[in-house]
């Protein structure tokens, strides 16, 4: 009978060095102890406006943050002592997460990675929100506000050059298939895409603030190539 290969991270600790297995190097090392541990208390909301100019976190990063938890190195022991069905909860997402993130999640190879294990990649935040909503999990509405997801677009080390070419694309393709897309005085309409996606059998993953947002830049660069 063939064994199936395991691997196995040597981590530093206050205690010596601790052997872990790779799937538990994200839970840190005497994550269930509860000596020293500090009052369920030091848990606090996100910094939303870091997380926002960040965007990209660790998968167990990322999951405290949808449930509105900043997540500092002691977050998961104190949730596991003081809140067990909270910490159950982040248990259970966190290994939706790391199943299924190659799936259904983008991630950005050419970011510095620490490994190739599935808890040392990240993935972008916004994507992650959109992926825990689309699978209707509670209490995401702080992440979606505190990643502006409804206000303005989020991009990821994207030029200038590289986001007018693609506004500029996108601004063509609507002229084209989009029926009222410009109005009498040459303004764009949301409306008319969101109405256009829903007859085609399709569900907007931007709301109408984001595309509002899009189409002031393309006015913005018409402008631009007028002058």
């Amino acid at each position: 009978m063939t064994s199936r290969e395991k691997t196995y991270i040597l981590k530093h600790t206050a205690d010596g060095l601790r052997l872990l297995r790779d799937r538990e190097s994200d839970q840190g090392a005497n994550e269930g102890e509860s000596e020293d541990l500090p009052s369920p208390d030091t848990l606090a909301e996100p910094r939303w406006n870091h997380w926002y100019q960040r965007k990209l976190a660790r998968p167990w990063q990322a999951t405290l943050l949808g449930m509105n938890i900043e997540p500092i190195s002691n977050a998961r022991r104190i949730l596991k002592v003081h809140a067990p069905d909270t910490y159950r909860t982040f248990r259970d997402r966190l290994d939706i997460l790391q199943t299924l993130m190659g799936l259904e999640i983008g991630l950005y190879e050419n970011h510095v990675r620490e490994g190739e294990g599935a808890n040392e990649k990240y993935i972008e935040l916004a994507e992650y929100c959109r992926y825990a909503e689309s699978l209707e999990w509670p209490d995401m509405e702080a992440m979606h506000k505190g990643l502006r997801l409804d206000v303005e677009p989020p991009t990821l080390n994207l030029t200038a050059r590289h986001q007018n070419n693609v506004l500029g694309v996108l601004d063509a393709v609507f002229r084209c298939a989009v029926k009222g897309y410009l109005d009498g005085k040459s303004g764009r309409s949301p409306a008319a895409v969101l109405k256009w996606l829903k007859e085609n059998g399709e569900e907007s993953i931007v709301k109408e603030p984001t595309l509002r947002n899009w189409f002031t830049q393309m006015s913005d660069l018409e402008e631009r190539k007028r002058e």
